[in-house]
């Protein structure tokens, strides 16, 4: 169930745009329902009128509701035979097939105390519509949230030009923004937790392993989407999870899922979705997951690199009797190996889309519960302290420090070898804090304040805690 809050004060317009896209819905082929509080002599265009008649959006029909009255808090007396004819109805809801569009109109302060249409809402989750829009007075729409029991996925203010064609556009695709966080939250959560765990192991392969899962999440969550570009949303959702993760490194797991996810997503737009598309944006995943580390490297050494790992190679080709080709060669050997691995499994996968894999199931049902916690808000300080820590990871220092003995060793001098390590610190440093800065959740604010509520959605049901179900409760319980 996607919530939306139309806000706007009195008189600003919230039931005509309500009305207008629950006829939208309908001529659409929508099933929609709801009511509408429609105003009757309204004597000043910021106040509220003197009587409210509310309209039953499936059946037409009209039920006097409120008249101004004076002596009352708020100055309404409330029609009790009205009341009672809206609670049946909300009561038959769960008897109907599950709704497109739900709409309601209005929750103000009566509902912020829990009176009023805030009495329908068990009857309302129990029906379980698709989308659930509720015009919300704008000063008590933390207060209605609480209520609720749960945050506005999407707020939008009638005031803003376009308002009508947001709310248009959000019955239609709301099923894509859903799905895109739902499988972003699933990539998450086993990136920071079983990933997590094959890295602190240092298992081998362990980094193209977590990509092929990568590449089959994305196959899985675009199949179904109506704008199969969307898909590209999955992988930033989950480098967002990562970047909140309390568990190992960010750089590279959050670079690993980002560039892979644009390389996939470019090929099944470009080449559309099918074997062709499927085939490339698998093996660009497996090639970034061969290339990264060597990528990474020559960011933070430079041009030293390539002559180093060559003479590392010729060394092992002179003592150990070996016939090894150049290091080019076999970077794009790995290259093509690793690629090639990927699109098969992803392909295979592909072929037989249709039967979801119990594992991604079980992701799917976990989501990122336990991932995100109560991470604070990053500060440059904190990010910058972080990051120092970060260097002192030996995955980092080892290949420097076998790159600058490399130089010395070949005869030049020990200033240029400290050269490279220099580098190596300082743009290490940089990324590292840069890294521990990013903040999803103010992602998921711009994100909103730019009009973008799809992937704001998306990205604030995956940061949103994931409930733990009954069995896994009582697994937790001592026996």
């Amino acid at each position: 169930m996607v919530l939306v809050a139309v806000i706007g004060p009195v008189g600003s317009g919230k039931t005509t745009v309500l009305s207008s896209l629950a006829q939208w819905a309908a001529e659409n082929s929508k099933s929609v329902d709801g009511f509408l509080a429609i105003p009757h002599d309204r004597v000043e265009p910021r106040k509220g009128a003197e009587e409210y008649i509310l309209q039953l959006i499936a059946s037409g029909k009209q039920l006097p509701f409120v008249r101004r009255d004076a002596s009352l808090t708020p100055p309404y007396r409330i029609d009790s035979a009205t009341m009672t004819e809206l609670a049946r109805w909300a009561g038959s809801l769960k008897e109907h097939h599950p709704l497109s569009l739900l709409i309601l109109d209005e929750f103000g302060p009566l509902e912020a105390r829990g009176d009023g249409h805030m009495k329908y809402w068990e009857s309302v989750q129990g029906a379980k519509p698709e989308v659930v829009i509720i015009a919300v007075r704008e000063k008590v729409v933390r207060e209605i949230e609480d209520r609720l029991g749960f945050p506005f996925d999407v707020v939008i203010d009638v005031t803003e030009p376009g308002a009508l064609e947001e709310l248009q556009n959000l019955v239609l695709h709301h099923s894509d923004w859903v799905r895109v966080g739902q499988f972003g939250a699933a990539a998450g959560g086993f990136e920071a937790t079983v990933g997590s765990a094959l890295h602190q192991a240092r298992i081998p392969m362990s980094g193209l392993f977590l990509s092929v899962v990568q590449s089959l999440v994305m196959m899985y969550a675009g199949d179904r989407l109506t704008e199969r570009s969307r898909v590209m949303w999955v992988p930033f959702i989950s480098a967002g999870l990562k970047a909140l993760s309390p568990y190992g490194g960010r750089l590279r797991p959050m670079l690993a899922i980002t560039v892979q996810g644009f390389l996939f997503s470019l090929s099944v737009t470009l080449l559309g979705w099918n074997v062709v598309g499927i085939l490339v944006g698998g093996w660009f995943v497996g090639a970034w997951a061969a290339l990264q580390g060597i990528a990474l490297q020559y960011l933070m050494i430079g041009d030293n690199l390539f002559p180093a790992l060559d003479i590392m190679i010729r060394w092992m080709v002179k003592y150990l009797h070996l016939e090894l080709p150049g290091v080019i060669t076999l970077i794009v050997f790995w290259t093509i190996v690793c690629g090639t691995l990927s699109a098969v499994v992803t392909l295979l996968a592909w072929l037989r889309r249709h039967k979801l894999p119990e594992r991604i199931s079980k992701m799917l049902s976990k989501g990122a519960r336990g991932v995100t916690g109560d991470v604070g808000t990053p500060t440059i300080k904190a990010a910058v302290r972080r990051g120092l820590r970060d260097l002192l990871r030996p995955l980092f220092w080892a290949p420097v420090l076998v790159i600058a003995g490399v130089i010395v060793a070949t005869g030049s001098s020990w200033e240029q070898a400290m050269w490279v390590v220099v580098r190596a610190v300082t743009v290490g440093w940089a990324l590292f804090s840069v890294v521990r800065l990013f903040d999803p959740r103010k992602l998921a604010s711009w994100l909103r304040r730019k009009g973008h509520w799809g992937p704001a959605m998306a990205l604030t049901r995956a940061l949103r805690p994931q409930p733990e179900s009954t069995d896994e409760k009582s697994q937790k319980k001592p026996r």
